[in-house]
This record gives structure tokens, sequence and C-alpha cells, in this order.
């Protein structure tokens, strides 16, 4: 038995060092992303982001609630 028959994938096949905008080969792009590896310091700046942008959206419905309430207000007493 040699190594490479240890692995699930053919460690000989061709490996784009960098996946391109707008890529259109499917193959590459699903080669991409089958095998992305989330590391530990790239999961905590994931958490970060999106603790920020959970917070920036609860901010922005919040906002959203108060206007809304005060524009029925506003509409209930013109009328």
């Amino acid at each position: 038995m040699q190594i490479k028959d240890m692995f699930l994938k053919d460690i000989d096949r061709d490996l784009d060092g960098v996946i391109k905008v707008g890529e259109k080969d499917e193959n590459k792009l699903y080669q991409e992303l089958d095998e992305y590896v989330v590391t530990e310091e790239l999961s905590r700046h994931f958490r970060t982001f999106f603790l920020l942008m959970q917070k920036q959206l609860e901010h922005q419905l919040l906002k959203w609630e108060y206007g809304f309430q005060a524009f029925l207000v506003a509409v209930n007493r013109i009328f």
C-alpha cells in the first residue's frame, strides 16, 4: 500500500492556487468549496463578523419599528 492510497481523493490532481472572481467553471468552484477548510482563526473572524452583523440588523429593526410606531401615532392624530 502506498500513502496516496490512503486518501479519498486523488492527490495527483491539479489544484488551482486561486479561484478568480467570476470563475465560470463549475467544477473548479465546486472543488474549491468542497475542499475549503475553516481554521480556528478564520472561525473567530466569521463569528465576530456575524455577531456585528446581527447587532447592526437588530439596531436597524428597532429603528424601523420605532419609526413605524411614530408614523402610526402621527397618522392617528391627523385622522
